[in-house]
């Protein structure tokens, strides 16, 4: 499910050795950007909208074990929104997962180019959505630019014409703020990058379907603009007659959306475009379909992250096959997300000396803000939080301040890492002794050989520091009750 600033989309489908089959799909004009307020935060009529949409959703979806529903610009820009997705959650008995603008631009190449035959041409890539539009240049199915612009059909739409009226004065404004937006990404999507450009989502097909129908050309071009263009009814609003093959659904934000492409057609140099039936859904669900199989692309983007600031492979893999060891102890505690912890847990012991590359001291602050803060292929902005916190707190002062999205703070995975760290201090393979963990509120037992203790005093020193960090927080760390 994809909860846009303009529709909510779902689509089922169904996998057969490998054959992906869609089902069933449906789409609701929700129109979540148009409560999206001067503050930040999101009108109640919206949110009203939207819920009693998701019932709907929500009967569509009984007997399906399997689901994932993202957010976009709207939800990514919305203040404190986390109420309002436990709502949410509680509808479809699932979470939430908000996902950034580059995000959203390779979920939507995967869709698009999945879809395609091989070709050496190299795409431009458009989705205007509700509240912004993705630009991706690619080949076959390898994304080389992605960016995300704040050009949507709904925010414009709200913007420029508010009331509906169109005056020339008002359109003008509009394209030359997608001139404005564009400004620093001319170079990057001039026409000497790329060979095709290809639509997608909502406002493009309801463009190409206007075009259409005056044209009977199957791609949007510049003639097919200006015939669009030659029909605006200039100080009126638009009507159901007005443009010929525009659905009604799609007429409150259709000058929204026009303004947008008309735009960056002149931006970005194109003649025609390619609309393609497919966007983010369907790069949503291979997405989906990866990480339940071999392929997790969060998986590449931990690879990719560790060579590019040149990341101890060895010892991230010993922490690694510590922690895992850990983890069985405590598995009773977290049995039932024992997949999403086991996966959390190994791209932080991936991760956690990521910082080193800026400084060694404060090396954990340094890791914890690249992971925050940079894009990365397949993670939610919750896994990145999250991430980032578990980074953050591998070692020292143990930090808890409240993570954006109020993402859970998971302090039994930080315990595991932090132990992990400890055991491989030294940098060499070692063998864990006997041990046990314990976690039961704010009181944590950990049990561990005596003698193997005894034999390695600067672990022994290590663990009487956790301690006290602990303690700092009001957590009771009891170690072999002597120590």
């Amino acid at each position: 499910m994809d909860l846009g600033s303009n529709s909510f989309h779902m689509m089922v489908a169904r996998v057969d050795n490998g054959r992906v089959t869609v089902i069933d799909t449906h789409k609701e004009p929700v129109r979540l950007r148009f409560g999206l307020q001067p503050d930040g935060t999101l009108s109640e009529e919206a949110q009203d909208r939207a819920l009693a949409s998701l019932r709907r959703f929500a009967q569509r979806l009984r007997g399906i074990k399997e689901i994932r529903v993202v957010g976009t610009n709207t939800l990514r820009r919305a203040k404190n929104p986390k109420p309002f997705l436990k709502k949410i959650e509680e509808i479809l008995k699932t979470p939430v997962e908000v996902i950034g603008g580059s995000e959203e631009a390779r979920l939507i190449y995967l869709g698009v180019s999945n879809n395609m035959p091989p070709s050496d041409q190299r795409n431009l890539v458009i989705d205007i959505g509700g509240g912004s539009t993705e630009f991706i240049i690619g080949k076959n199915k390898d994304s080389e630019l992605r960016e995300t612009r704040p050009l949507g059909c709904v925010g414009f739409t709200m913007d420029f014409f508010p009331d509906g009226v169109i005056t020339k004065k008002r359109f003008n404004r509009a394209v030359f703020k997608v001139s404005q937006e564009l400004e620093g990404y001319v170079q990057a999507l001039s026409v000497d990058r790329w060979d095709r450009a290809i639509g997608a989502s909502g406002s493009i097909k309801a463009i190409g379907s206007v075009v259409n129908a005056i044209r009977g050309d199957d791609v949007i071009t510049v003639d097919g603009l200006k015939d669009i263009f030659d029909r605006i009814p200039w100080g009126e609003t638009v009507g159901p007659a007005t443009f010929p093959g525009l659905r009604e659904d799609r007429i409150p934000v259709f000058m929204g959306g026009f303004s947008v492409l008309y735009g960056i057609f002149h931006v970005c140099g194109i003649k025609e475009m390619i609309i393609s039936p497919h966007s983010m859904r369907e790069g949503l669900f291979l997405d989906y379909i990866g990480r339940t199989g071999e392929h997790d692309t969060r998986d590449e983007t931990v690879m990719r992250l560790k060579q590019f600031y040149g990341v101890d492979i060895a010892h991230g893999d010993r922490v690694k096959k510590t922690v895992l060891e850990l983890f069985r102890q405590m598995i009773g505690n977290l049995f039932e997300r024992r997949n999403t912890v086991r996966k959390m847990l190994c791209w932080a012991a991936d991760l956690h000396e990521i910082g080193r590359a800026v400084a060694h001291t404060g090396y954990h602050k340094h890791g914890a803000y690249i992971i925050l803060n940079g894009d990365m292929d397949g993670f939610s902005r919750v896994e990145q939080c999250l991430l980032g916190f578990l980074v953050l707190n591998h070692r020292k002062r143990l930090k808890t301040d409240p993570l954006p999205y109020e993402t859970k703070q998971e302090l039994p995975l930080v315990l595991l890492l932090r132990l992990a760290c400890i055991f491989n201090r030294e940098r060499i393979p070692v063998d864990l002794p006997d041990l046990a963990i314990g976690w039961r509120k704010k009181q944590i037992t950990f049990q561990i050989d005596q003698e193997w203790l005894s034999n390695h005093p600067m672990t022994h020193y290590d663990l009487g520091l956790e301690q006290a960090w602990w303690k700092r927080i009001g957590y009771n760390l009891i170690i072999n009750q002597d120590i």
